[in-house]
């Protein structure tokens, strides 16, 4: 993250500086007589800037000063006052002396005249979509508003929207040309838009240019096009995305032609320029909870198409070193590593089916004790709908060996198993189901559309498992758009597992919740049935549960842009709850009472933060504050987990959710 951090303040520090070459800074801008349109937007056109707090000091030029008048009658102009003015550009001395000014304030002064207002909007060409017609009509008509004061960004807007609607009613080729006419003696402006519609397009065949390596008819195959269907815009734009998604490619660009003789068919041509087959990604970080801290690396290397069929073979690894709570309050500590070695294979049985084996070795430290050992898997996956729906299924191996284990775990062996899901040596074996309907705008930072998904699991003997359980976790996600810079995005999130067997649940794969992409109220995993630990001076171990509900809403506010990258405010509101173990004896049930989520009196937490979002991804800071269950103990004798600790705070990458 203090990497990514400098990178922005690097990128802001080179857009922002110039040299002063003798001249005075601009202390000020003012644009006095500006009323009826956008002060801050108009500003944002013009060549001569001001000081300002994120940005290094702007610098006079009188022949900016001087253009920058036409630019302010130039921008009435298209907002439908061709009568305004510039009365006056003055620069005056804010430090130093009328001979040797240090700084300047620089003022402009607007007579803005009447605005023209919009007579009428007439279209052509739209009588043979009929009702559709119609309504695109009646659309474009209310959006560019008779009456109205004249707007040509509006216009070229709309005007630039309806050829994309025409477009995505499957006339690729359509066109809309316009024409504005103005009567500036009574101040009215007509607008007329004329369509050429052109045929309804299906798509024909795929051609591929600029592939060298990879086999130009794997390309055609991963765009997801299929001749004879009916062309849609999206289409042609999630084509490259898939494209460029496969790691292969520098550049990828997709556009359509006329098929030869046939003026109604779609030929996609998809043009490509070939990278480096080999990447190497080197990084670090460090990690900051109130219950945990670590430091790591991440050293990645990729082989892209390796020996071909597009396969790609990727070897990571990331040491750290890992201390509970605190390097500078240790009451756990060690080191942490993750070595993987991953073969990605696509087109396996069906076209556009990946296939991907994971191998890997683990060696991690969590409250109640330390570990190491290896885990496999093997699953297969595939998109449907432009890939908006994702199936998967995939086999999962792990053994492990616990060393550094809290004594509370291991002081009554007949709870070990049954209540804390523990073993050693501790083997897992399971089947896991994917199902995802995403809707989303975009996956990362979405601002609209919807999300739902559900992960099922079976564990068991015949698995290759010690533990016989089952887990089914379903969750749905909302984003609705409040205007372009304001987003609410709500979370449901449900987890319930079954048991059979003399084991309980295994821990690692128990419900928890707490942490930046969590509840927010709590650090990471915090959010549990915990117990007391059996070491002097070391805080309670949470031991997770076999049932969770957590429900999140969130409004992020994009506030201003520095060098292109958005800085936001967001405030949320967290409600969640993890039930204790299951239990099978009639002692562990009298002792972990509460094995199903208290939906009526849920764990809750208010709060808010800022967001950094650069092309790394949303740099975050949340502060959330508990605001119920903060006692030892429930009116039943419920115990709370981290009572007394209101507040936690989460610094991490990309949205919670």
């Amino acid at each position: 993250m203090r990497r990514a951090l400098i990178v922005a303040a690097l990128t802001v520090a080179g857009c922002a500086s110039e040299k002063a070459d003798g001249r005075p800074w601009v202390h000020t801008l003012t644009l006095a007589g500006v009323k009826h349109v956008s002060a801050s937007e108009l500003k944002k056109k013009l060549v001569t800037d001001e000081e300002h707090w994120y940005t290094l000091r702007k610098y006079l030029d009188p022949f900016t000063v001087d253009s920058d008048r036409y630019r302010i009658e130039a921008y009435y102009q298209t907002h439908g006052y061709f009568g305004a003015s510039v009365l006056s550009a003055d620069v005056t001395p804010h430090l130093g002396s009328a001979d040797a000014p240090i700084s300047v304030d620089v003022k402009f002064t607007v007579e803005e005249g009447v605005p023209t207002h919009v007579e009428a909007v007439e279209v052509l060409g739209l009588e043979a979509l009929g009702k559709t017609g119609e309504k695109l009509i009646h659309d474009l008509q209310r959006r560019l508003k008779p009456g109205a004061v004249f707007n040509y960004d509006i216009y070229a807007t709309e005007k630039a929207a309806l050829e994309k609607a025409l477009q995505g009613l499957g006339y690729a080729w359509a066109r809309v040309d316009g024409t504005v006419g103005v009567n500036r003696d009574a101040m009215l402006a007509r607008f007329k838009l004329t369509t050429t519609l052109g045929p309804l397009a299906r798509y024909g065949q795929v051609r591929v240019d600029g592939a060298v390596r990879v086999s130009p008819r794997l390309i055609a195959l991963h765009t997801g096009i299929r001749a004879g269907d009916r062309y849609r815009p999206e289409e042609v734009e999630d084509a490259r995305g898939q494209i460029y998604n496969l790691g292969t490619f520098s550049s990828v660009r997709v556009e359509i032609a006329h098929a030869p003789g046939h003026p109604e068919v779609a030929d996609l041509v998809v043009t490509v320029q070939e990278t480096t087959f080999n990447e190497v990604r080197v990084g670090g970080g460090v990690g900051l909870e109130e219950q945990r801290t670590d430091a790591h690396a991440s050293v990645t290397y990729a082989r892209h198409n390796w020996l071909g069929g597009l396969r790609t073979l990727r070897l990571r690894i990331e040491p750290a070193y890992v201390a509970i709570p605190a390097f500078w309050n240790v009451q756990r500590q060690g080191p942490a590593l993750t070595a993987e070695a991953q073969l990605t294979q696509p087109d396996v049985i069906w076209p556009l089916t990946q296939l991907r084996l994971t191998l890997g070795y683990d060696v991690g430290i969590e409250y109640p004790y330390q570990y190491h050992g290896p885990r496999a898997q093997l699953g297969m996956s595939r998109g449907f709908w432009r890939d908006r729906v994702r199936v998967g299924l995939s086999y999962n191996f792990q053994l492990l060996n616990f060393f550094n284990t809290d004594p509370t775990l291991l002081a009554d062996p007949a709870q070990t198993g049954q209540v804390f899901g523990y073993v050693n040596p501790y083997r897992l074996g399971w089947w896991q189901e994917d199902f995802a309907l995403d809707l989303r705008d975009r996956p990362l930072d979405a601002h609209k559309g919807g999300y739902v998904g559900l992960t099922v699991e079976e564990g068991g003997v015949y698995a290759g498992g010690a533990f016989l359980y089952e887990k089914l976790t379903p969750e749905a996600r909302g984003y609705i758009p409040l205007g372009s810079r304001v987003t609410v995005a709500l979370r449901v999130q449900f987890g319930q597992m079954f048991t059979q067997g003399d084991l309980g649940s295994p821990v690692t794969r128990r419900f928890y919740l707490g942490g930046p992409g969590s509840h927010r109220g709590f650090n990471y995993n915090r959010l549990s049935r915990q117990v007391p630990s059996g070491i002097n001076g070391v805080q309670p171990i949470p031991i997770g549960g076999d049932q969770m509900l957590l429900a999140q809403a969130e409004l992020r506010v994009n506030l201003f842009s520095i060098a292109n990258n958005w800085v936001a405010l967001a405030g949320f509101f967290d409600a969640g709850d993890v039930s204790a173990p299951s239990c099978s004896t009639d002692e562990c049930r009298a002792v972990y009472r509460n094995t199903a989520v208290q939906i009526t009196n849920l764990h809750l937490a208010a709060g808010g933060g800022l967001r950094f979002k650069t092309i790394i991804g949303t740099l975050r800071f949340d502060v959330g504050v508990r605001l119920n269950r903060l006692a030892d103990f429930e009116p039943d004798g419920t115990p709370n987990p981290d009572p007394h600790q209101r507040v936690a705070y989460h610094v991490s990458v990309g949205e919670a959710f």
